[in-house]
């Protein structure tokens, strides 16, 4: 039986074809024009949640490095600060010292205090520098002049707040220094120079890393001598010992380092080892645990937990070869008492017998405090002391606690010291000199902060680089188009559809015997 195909089904047939045709001419026309390859939901739908994911990253990363830049400009600014007020205060120093020498005189007493009264005003305008119309030591109190004289007396008005900025995704550091803690204070402390952090254990939480600043739960990742790029999840470890054996099951020879103070990975099957993060993670970082090596073992970074008074002294890598501890004399106004520590086994056990040891000689009140991994000794009463070794005995160095504890007030000793040259008053200039030098070494261990913070700032600039490259790869082998690809199916699909609307005019050219 013979069926006639009637003139709209073939109009139909040819409008249905013509128009597919031209659609995707247009979108390739589009992908062409644009690079590419995703435009619209409709091109690739878990590619469109792939490309908004990459995107809110590399936004992330864009907000992390202009942090950086700020921060870096305010510790900058901070740091030539700090230097700018050291070197005047040895002026002040050289200023007194040859004021107490045989060769002054009243006169030049006179004339180096007027001098001394310069150097006030220089350190005033120091201190209330202002970066971009913030001031620089207010504190959270930026709005204002940080220190005003009121009354005769130099006072500080801004506050003590540390403002922190975020320079990555798990990382965020302090970057201003308040006033107050430049001013020092009337009690006189002598800073130790110790590292009583203990090693770490399997047993150590993760939560006290890096000196309490915990850790970043989640994913980290490794490539090694295979080439194969493997992720692990971390985020149920509650301890360093959960993380060790995590990292052994997933198939490499993971330990502690043998001073007890990082985490480090091997690969069972020889180099090279990359270890770190996925993109946009910071569990890896936070573990000290991030790096390449050749010969397939990454050793992490020092991230021991920080000491407090139940630490024992025999858990102290650096006590090694100390134990027992022995003795260290504490000298006030020319009396002396010697404190014997070696019936200590914990560093509380240090606390109580030195702080006994010097109360039971009648010497003022002297405590001791945890600041970081080291020991601080602290006056209230503001009198000078000084610590130091017996002979043949390294109990003080060991501690970290040898050296001259002075008040260190940055208005206050300057005032003082004026007034005593004024006065020509030998024994206040000598008390004077005393000060000056511990401000001048209170200042320089703010100034040694701000050098770590530059470096972090310079480091945490090199990881957002590099994750910056990875997430632009990452989203343009999702989003970007083939245009060599591209070009060679926009020209197939051209010839397509002129063929497709050439075709389809000689269909509907109409004759007698289409109605026959």
């Amino acid at each position: 039986m013979i069926s006639r195909v009637t003139n709209s089904h073939i109009a139909s047939l040819i409008y249905r074809h013509n128009n597919a045709n031209l659609l995707t001419l247009t979108h390739l026309q589009e992908q062409v024009s644009s690079s590419w390859r995703v435009n619209d939901y409709a091109d690739d739908p878990q590619g469109v949640g792939l490309i908004n994911r990459y995107e809110t990253l590399l936004r992330e990363n864009g907000q992390y490095a202009r942090n950086i830049e700020r921060a870096r400009t305010m510790v900058q600014q901070t740091d030539t600060a700090l230097l700018d007020l050291v070197d005047v205060l040895r002026d002040a120093r050289e200023l007194a010292q040859r004021e107490v020498s045989g060769a002054a005189s009243v006169e030049t007493n006179r004339i180096g205090a007027t001098a001394i009264g310069a150097i006030v005003q220089q350190v005033l305008g120091i201190v209330n520098q202002s970066v971009e119309g913030n001031s620089l030591f207010g504190g959270f109190r930026t709005d204002i002049a940080s220190f005003v004289r009121v009354g005769g007396e130099i006072v500080y008005q801004g506050d003590l707040g540390v403002m922190g900025v975020q320079i990555g995704p798990h990382t965020n550091m302090p970057v201003n220094i308040p006033g107050s803690e430049l001013i020092g204070t009337a009690a006189s402390t002598l800073m130790g120079i110790g590292d009583l952090a203990p090693a770490l254990t399997a047993a150590t939480s993760l939560d006290d890393l890096a000196y309490g600043e915990g850790w970043a739960p989640g994913l980290v990742q490794w490539t090694g001598a295979d080439g194969v790029q493997m992720q692990l999840d971390l985020s149920g470890a509650g301890t360093v010992g959960d993380v060790l054996s995590l990292l052994n099951a997933a198939g490499l020879t993971a330990s502690l380092s043998a001073d007890g103070s990082r985490l480090q990975v091997a690969d069972p099957a020889g180099g090279p080892l990359t270890f770190g993060d996925p993109t946009g993670g910071g569990t890896a970082l936070s573990l000290g645990l991030v790096g390449s090596s050749a010969d397939g073992v990454v050793t992490g970074t020092d991230v021991r937990a920080a000491p407090d008074w139940t630490v024992a002294l025999v858990d102290v890598p650096s006590l090694a070869g100390q134990l027992p501890l022995g003795s260290l004399q504490v000298e006030v106004d020319g009396a002396t008492a010697t404190v014997d520590l070696s019936g200590a086994t914990t560093l509380g056990d240090v606390r109580t017998l030195f702080e006994a040891a010097v109360t039971a000689a009648g010497l003022p009140p002297l405590t001791l405090q945890l600041d970081g991994a080291a020991l601080n000794v602290r006056a209230a009463s503001g009198t000078a002391f000084t610590i130091s070794a017996l002979p043949s005995d390294g109990t003080a160095a060991a501690l970290g606690l040898l050296g001259e504890g002075h008040p260190q007030r940055l208005f206050g000793v300057l005032e003082e010291l004026q007034a005593a040259m004024q006065a020509s008053d030998l024994d206040g200039m000598r008390r004077g000199l005393g000060e000056l030098e511990a401000l001048e070494e209170h200042l320089l261990r703010l100034e040694t902060s701000l050098g770590g913070r530059e470096t972090m700032l310079d480091w945490m600039e090199g990881l957002n680089a590099e994750h910056d490259i990875s997430l632009s790869r990452n989203l343009s082998d999702i989003r970007d188009a083939d245009l060599i690809q591209l070009s060679s199916e926009l020209k197939m699909a051209e010839t397509t559809y002129q063929a497709s609307l050439m075709v389809s005019s000689q269909l509907m050219q109409m004759s007698l015997f289409d109605y026959l």
